[in-house]
């Protein structure tokens, strides 16, 4: 025991303290009473992890990349080339183009907001809901380098637009659209059967974000919420989310794989993505959809392996992907003082922290893994991220026990008035204490409000309750 604590006290001398947290320039997030590393959504998919492999490949080509999105303000938006760049307007008159420059700085801004350095944009187009993708697509037609992706935060009021992602899907550039914030409502049919990736949201706690709509066609989340890092049309550092910016972390992941294979096809990148993606809690229970969370980092060390086995043989590709063992990697060597963060409050240095997260990602029903970065952001003092891992390491191997620490946060969230808390997305898996502290809000609102809580109450009546077994 003495040779043990002793061996303990030189790893932890050994070891300076600083910070693995990329902040540049950002503070930390405060959310629901907890912390929040200001580039939580990034390091969740892996990133930059995913970025430092992509820089060990040869001669990787920028991927010619298209944004339909509401506008854009040229001088914040990452170009190649120069290309036309339509802004903003509100009928006649230009305004602030915050969220096309935000979506396009997801995809490939500066630092650790991006999820690729491999993006060239070709076309970057005003559209709306119900006006312009005629024009927007017309266009892609008539470009002499047609974009390999094409993503799409704004939907579509019109079946029209249905038509023009068959005719991309047939081009084969790859539409990657956002699923909408309108949950629980339905997705409308004309985008529920569009050949397209459709794109969910997921909060920091690891579960789906409240509003984020599904389907039986959404093909995977991504953590957005409301708290992602961006940039907006004023170049000042931002927040941005829901599936607005869940979209262009998927779409941006797209641009890596096709830089690596360029042949993919929509289908391939499909079973690229659901079968790399992370567990989700309601894959357990969903009726609807059992999509996972978006792993961009195991995505593009796949896509590297078809390359070795494929060259650039779609059909091969196609093959091998779908093949278990084509997604089952060997765990890293870790440092022996990385086993210290959950005995001590040692704080790892960033290799030893990449090292943890890329074992995490490539295995992530190993849950040591999820219990040690649960420890690791505990000693930084990130406690949401802290724990999201726990919820992690609870979805591989306790949902039960979960569910019972999301009925907790149901209730601290109608007290506190966390009225976008994730916790009170799926009212099937509370219990008679969430009844009783809404019934209680109504008496003597002090949180969501007695209106709220009435609404809450008769839904959460009608709904057939559901108790999740152990694993």
């Amino acid at each position: 025991m003495r040779a043990y604590f002793a061996l303990l006290f030189l790893v932890l001398a050994s070891v300076k303290s600083f910070a693995f947290v990329e902040l540049e320039d950002r503070q930390p997030l405060q959310v629901e009473d907890g912390s929040l590393s200001p580039f939580w959504a990034q390091e969740y998919v892996g990133a930059d992890l995913a970025k430092i492999e992509l820089h060990k490949q040869h001669d990787l080509k920028p991927v010619p990349f298209a944004i339909y999105d509401g506008g854009f303000e040229k001088k914040y938006v990452t170009l190649l080339h120069d290309i036309p760049v339509d802004g903003e307007k509100d009928g006649n008159r230009p305004i602030r183009a915050n969220h096309g420059t935000s979506v396009a700085n997801v995809i490939n801004g500066p630092g650790m907001m991006s999820m690729s350095e491999l993006v060239d944009y070709v076309q970057l187009k005003r559209v709306s809901p119900s006006v312009y993708y005629w024009t927007a697509y017309k266009e892609l037609e008539k470009l002499e380098v047609k974009p390999q992706v094409l993503s799409n935060s704004m939907g579509w009021d019109s079946e029209e637009v249905a038509e023009y992602a068959k005719k991309a899907d047939a081009a084969g550039i790859i539409w990657v659209m956002a699923s909408g914030n309108d949950h629980p409502n339905p997705i409308a049919e004309h985008e529920r059967t569009a050949p397209t990736i459709s794109v969910g949201s997921y909060s920091p706690r690891g579960l789906q974000t409240i509003y984020s709509q599904e389907s039986d066609q959404l093909d995977i989340l991504a953590p957005a919420d409301e708290y992602m890092a961006s940039m907006n049309g004023s170049g000042e550092k931002s927040t941005f989310g829901a599936t607005s910016g869940a979209t262009p972390m998927v779409s941006g992941t797209i641009a890596n794989l096709k830089s690596i294979l360029p042949s993919l096809n929509r289908g391939t990148v499909e079973t690229i993505l659901k079968k790399t993606a992370l567990l989700s809690l309601h894959s357990y229970y969903s009726k609807t959809n059992k999509t996972g969370f978006l792993n961009s980092y195991k995505a593009v060390l796949v896509t590297a392996r078809l390359k070795e086995v494929c060259g650039d043989n779609a059909d091969c590709a196609n093959q091998e992907a779908q093949k278990d063992a084509t997604y089952q990697f060997a765990e890293l060597p870790l440092n022996p003082r990385v086993a210290a963060t959950c005995i001590s409050p040692l704080k790892l240095g960033k290799a030893d922290m990449m090292d943890l997260r890329r074992n995490f990602l490539l295995n992530p029903e190993k849950t040591v893994y999820a219990q040690m970065l649960s420890c690791a952001y505990k000693n930084e003092h990130y406690s949401i991220n802290a724990d999201y891992y726990q919820n992690m390491m609870l979805i591989y191997s306790n949902p039960a026990l979960l569910q019972k620490k999301i009925q907790k946060m149901a209730v601290q969230a109608v007290r506190k008035g966390y009225l976008n808390s994730a916790s009170l997305r799926d009212l099937e898996l509370l219990d008679d204490s969430f009844e009783k502290t809404l019934k209680a809000e109504i008496s003597h609102p002090t949180g969501i409000g007695s209106f709220t809580a009435t609404q809450y109450l008769e839904r959460f009546k009608k709904t057939v309750r559901i108790t999740l077994g152990k694993k």
